[in-house]
């Protein structure tokens, strides 16, 4: 379907990265209400759940409209044929706002059990939301695409100069549109802080994380040709969105309750949490090379060795964790020193920041490997 559809690869990326941002920032500050005290396990009106829950869903359709334009653009300023803006829009809105109300189930099942059970959702989250995001948005893009082939969206009508696909752009844009609107003038001020915040921050998070689109885009015939290593990118990115999820999330509550100053330098605790994460990486990458070796092997698809394998997933973990550490450290601070709630900015960021950089150091390892 990638050779198919040219260009749809340049979509994965972001899709996967906005998924992640928008619920794991969304259960980050439910963590940080908990923290606070302020948290209640009800949906009703006016509620700090209930808040979070209607800006995620309205950043959900507004960012999947932008996504579609950011990826058309890039095909087109990068030279690269690609599928029509209507069609990427129209993979993007349906994949999304299909995806998003999974993981908006998943984030608010997450933060009433975890409530309830006083555990601290800044270590469970991130893990779960990002993990539930590569789960879902693959296959929710996966059906957008089947609904834009079978039902034949792209074919023109009314004389040959419209199509049905671009009808819905027109929709989706007008339906955007309005969802800003009413977040920006709700009459609840956490909803319009979510919004205005978040909008320009996962702007420039996807606009990152398309960069690593178009990196897997022109790296496609050699991942085509060992395609093992497809199945370990999602993993791989699943599992480094978490880890810098973990981290951001608990820089970010550690910032509201004092725990942690923003200082130029990391502090012994900070020190502390970066070795847990560095800890942490080497197991999961591990174990993410492994398990991508044996699910390629048992399904006949071209791998490299197990050793091979194994240290591409290290290596470019371990490269990753690095980066990860730091960019997370020194976005919340500034996040924090400029008024601004790093609940709702250093996890976008640094996922995408992570999904490039996590592609780069994948992509590293392959070539130094194989």
């Amino acid at each position: 379907m990638l050779q198919l559809l040219p260009g749809l690869i340049i979509l994965i990326p972001p899709a996967i990265d906005m998924r992640g941002n928008i619920y794991s920032a969304l259960v980050s500050r439910l963590g940080t209400s908990m923290h606070l005290g302020l948290f209640s396990p009800t949906l009703k009106k006016g509620g700090i759940l209930h808040q979070n829950a209607y800006a995620s869903l309205l950043l959900s359709l507004i960012l999947s409209v932008i996504l579609g334009f950011l990826a058309k653009i890039a095909a087109n300023a990068f030279g690269m044929h690609s599928i029509s803006l209507p069609a990427f829009i129209l993979i993007s809105v349906i994949g999304g706002l299909i995806s998003g109300i999974i993981l908006l189930g998943i984030a608010i099942l997450v933060s009433i059990l975890g409530y309830r059970r006083n555990w601290d959702i800044d270590n469970i989250s991130s893990p779960i939301i990002t993990s539930a995001g590569d789960m879902v948005t693959i296959p929710s893009l996966f059906l957008a695409v089947i609904l834009l082939l079978n039902f034949n969206l792209e074919e023109k009508i009314l004389g040959g100069w419209l199509s049905p696909s671009t009808l819905f752009l027109f929709l989706f844009v007008f339906l955007a549109f309005v969802c800003a609107i009413k977040g920006l003038k709700s009459n609840e001020w956490a909803v319009r802080r979510i919004i205005v915040e978040s909008i320009p921050m996962f702007f420039i998070s996807g606009l990152i994380a398309t960069f690593a689109g178009l990196a897997l885009n022109m790296n496609l015939s050699s991942l085509i040709a060992i395609p093992a290593i497809l199945v370990l990118i999602p993993p791989f990115l699943g599992e480094s969105n978490a880890l810098s999820g973990i981290l951001s999330a608990r820089l970010s509550s550690m910032l509201h309750i004092g725990t942690v100053n923003p200082k130029r330098f990391p502090d012994k605790l900070v020190s502390a949490n970066f070795a847990v994460i560095y800890l942490l990486s080497i197991f999961f990458f591990l174990f993410v090379g492994i398990i991508s070796y044996g699910a390629s092997a048992y399904l006949g698809i071209a791998t490299p060795d197990v050793v091979k394998m194994l240290s591409i997933a290290l290596l470019g973990g371990i490269l990753c964790t690095t980066f990860l550490n730091f960019a997370s450290y020194y976005i919340a601070i500034l996040s924090f020193r400029f008024g601004m709630d790093p609940d709702n900015d250093t996890i976008p960021l640094i996922t995408s920041l992570t999904d490039i950089v996590g592609v780069l150091s994948l992509l590293f390892a392959m070539n130094l490997m194989i």
